[in-house]
């Protein structure tokens, strides 16, 4: 692998890297963004940090890792024309609704570490349940939900934990190379790049590279719940949403699963976020000691074969290394047992002199 450094970046790539900058540069108050949180996540600010210092890298998109409860949506029904037999068919395996209709009932992009009666109120009844209440949840009886009147899904509650998610915009392959590497070697196995698209194009101004970095391994995800729909055709906006409200058409949002079957989603999830954490750190020192790695041995020159990190030790090298010890420990083992052989012969040999000094002396007596 060539230099980190050795490959120019473009100019196309450093405007587009700019006005990222840029927008990232915005005070909180003030900075938004496409997420449900809104704005960046606080646990991968540094990381981001890190990773834009970097030339020929910068962040595009970003999630540190986060349990959240998601209410499925479905799209509205319109009048029209009678569909075909086929467009029936392909639409029943066509799942309802998207994050694009659905709703948030909870995100945290830190451990759920304290939930409990403490989180407000005692537990007095079955609907005062703390998990069930933060999620906007009713508890139910355990039993699926029928279908509607006109024979559609009930709209279902999944929780899920998501590990890191990173998208990082490279320059060109070369810089691209370092990140997927770095990510691999840090537990982050299902990273590659999005599209290809910049192989067709020219590297001066042509599309740039995008890596994502992610760990699908790591995911999480469970029915919880179900929407029961008091309405006949289940349309509703966003903002007539709610877990259970004082409108007639409003939905109730009935929960599947035990409390102690939350408490024990939470308990794994708060669990996966210190390995989430773990990985995202040695991904971070990783990618940049390889990148500076890469610079100090690769600047200004086209460096063969691929860039070793500090302290690396070719095989063969290693190999005759191993066998000097071996020999120098095996000459110190038997120098020590000649050592510890004279001193007894040396021990020995003084006994013997001074038992027959003892013999010689008695018959002289």
């Amino acid at each position: 692998m060539s230099g980190f450094q050795s490959y120019p970046v473009p100019e196309a790539f450093k405007l587009r890297k700019g006005k990222i900058l840029a927008e990232l540069s915005i005070p909180d108050a003030e900075y938004t963004d496409l997420s449900p949180k809104g704005s960046v996540d606080e646990g991968i600010r540094e990381l981001i940090g890190n990773i834009n210092t970097l030339p020929g890298l910068v962040t595009t998109s970003s999630c540190a890792g986060r349990i959240s409860v998601f209410l499925e949506g479905r799209k509205k029904q319109r009048q029209q024309q009678q569909p075909s037999t086929l467009e029936v068919q392909q639409r029943q395996f066509v799942p309802s609704g998207g994050k694009g209709a659905g709703k948030w009932l909870y995100v945290s992009h830190d451990p759920l570490q304290e939930y409990g009666a403490q989180q407000g109120g005692e537990e007095d009844n079955d609907n005062n349940k703390p998990l069930h209440r933060l999620f906007g949840m009713i508890p139910g009886d355990g039993k699926p939900p029928k279908l509607t009147e006109n024979g559609q899904a009930p709209r279902l509650v999944r929780f899920s934990y998501e590990p890191m998610i990173l998208h990082i915009m490279a320059a060109t392959l070369h810089h691209a190379n370092p990140v997927l590497s770095a990510a691999s070697s840090s537990g982050f196995r299902e990273s590659g790049l999005q599209s290809l698209r910049c192989l067709d194009a020219d590297e001066a101004d042509g599309p740039s590279p995008i890596v994502a970095v992610r760990s699908a391994g790591m995911a999480l995800e469970s029915v919880i719940g179900y929407c029961e729909e008091n309405d006949d055709d289940g349309d509703h906006d966003e903002e007539e949403e709610g877990q259970r409200g004082d409108s007639h058409n409003e939905p109730i949002i009935r929960s599947l699963v035990t409390e102690e079957y939350l408490a024990m989603l939470v308990a794994i999830s708060n669990e996966r976020f210190v390995v989430n954490s773990e990985r995202k750190e040695r991904f971070r020192a990783s990618l940049v000691e390889m990148c500076a790695t890469i610079h100090t041995s690769g600047a200004g020159t086209k460096a063969r074969g691929k860039a070793k990190p500090v302290g690396w030790e070719d095989p063969a090298a290693r190999r005759e290394r191993m066998r000097a010890e071996g020999l120098r420990k095996k000459e110190e083992q038997q120098q020590e047992q000649k050592s510890e052989q004279r001193v007894g012969e040396e021990e020995a040999a003084t006994v013997s002199d001074f038992d027959y000094s003892l013999e010689f002396n008695s018959g002289a007596v």
